[in-house]
């Protein structure tokens, strides 16, 4: 596992474990949308600042963009900047933070399931048995209240939530040439707007000036920070294995539900929660490795000179990581590796 992206994983997990408590506690009586909106536009003037810094190479990014890459990126703002927002705020509004932490955690079920579906992503059996654990988990966290059998509407919006933002985090992973903090950046402002414009225009918005700025600040650190470093992951390690190891966040949320706002769950929601941190120690021990072979390629990323970047440079760049356009020549080897950048085939 490469150390790096597994410590941009922990990290994005945990500053997004932190949002539904946060939002419970200063949501009151904001609209769903109202929130969401809040929520991406913080993202978005967060990282505006990174992004003006690299002006030069954002409008270049920006200029070469192809139409293909144009759609995903709407998709990606669409899927996951409006709609999963949306379902999610909803499910903050109406239910406990306890409990829409603990069903974050099916995220990483939908972004496993589409990687495999889709992008036909290896996936292990320890990965499948973790998320058939958190998938039976789940359903019981959205059909018991206190023992009884009873479907939570708020459970399943945030359900609604994950789902749509297992698209996102696969589509994302098709976007490499664009810079984490731009891409974060254009979802923050494109998904914040919009949903602040739907609040205006179908709801009657409702927000103190307190609330406004907590949502802000959380929306830089939980969604845009958490973001960037959740791409950078994602590029490293592929959708299955970030999303995994990103489900740790949820946890943070539960705890700090009953600590900071005194939220008593059932017992059968701590039987949930054992299931979901047993799915996800299921993935510890994971190697993959077969021969392979690299086809002749050029584009830009940040990288150091591994086995996979074998060219010179003439400014004493060889040791740092460094971004620059470069070219692979063709490569057949064998190595435990994971899904990044270089490594897109199926089985």
């Amino acid at each position: 596992m490469k150390k790096q992206a597994l410590q941009s994983a922990i990290l994005s997990a945990t500053l997004f474990g932190i949002s539904p408590v946060a939002c419970k506690a200063i949501v009151g009586e904001m609209s769903p949308a109202l929130l969401a909106g809040l929520l991406y536009l913080g993202s978005g003037l967060g990282l505006t600042g990174v992004v003006a810094h690299q002006g030069t190479q954002v409008r270049q990014t920006l200029q070469g963009l192809s139409l293909r890459q144009k759609a995903i990126l709407a998709g990606t703002i669409l899927s996951g900047g409006v709609a999963a927002p949306l379902f999610l705020a909803y499910g903050i509004r109406h239910g406990t933070a306890s409990e829409v932490s603990l069903l974050l955690n099916f995220e990483t079920v939908a972004t496993t399931l589409l990687a495999w579906m889709i992008f036909h992503e290896n996936i292990g059996a320890r990965v499948w048995i973790g998320k058939f654990l958190i998938v039976g988990a789940s359903i019981v966290v959205v059909s018991t209240n206190g023992g009884l059998l009873q479907v939570s509407i708020p459970g399943l919006s945030v359900l609604a939530a994950c789902l749509l933002w297992g698209v996102d985090n696969n589509l994302t992973r098709e976007l490499e040439t664009i810079p984490a903090p731009l891409l974060a950046s254009l979802k923050g402002w494109s998904a914040g707007l919009f949903n602040i414009l739907l609040s205006l225009v179908l709801f009657q918005a409702q927000a103190t000036l307190v609330q406004i700025s907590g949502a802000l600040l959380i929306g830089a650190l939980s969604y845009g920070a958490s973001l960037v470093l959740f791409i950078q992951a994602l590029r490293e390690i592929g959708s299955a294995r970030t999303s995994t190891w990103f489900a740790s966040g949820p946890f943070i949320g539960t705890v700090l539900s009953v600590i900071l706002l005194g939220e008593r769950p059932s017992g059968e929601y701590w039987a949930a929660a054992l299931v979901m941190l047993a799915g996800m120690f299921f993935l510890y021990g994971e190697i993959h490795r077969h021969v392979h072979r690299h086809e002749a390629t050029a584009h830009s990323h940040p990288h150091v000179h591994d086995e996979h970047h074998l060219h010179e440079h003439v400014d004493g760049k060889e040791e740092a990581k460094h971004e620059h356009y470069h070219e692979h020549e063709p490569l057949t080897h064998a190595h435990v590796h994971w899904p990044d950048i270089h490594h897109r085939h199926g089985h």
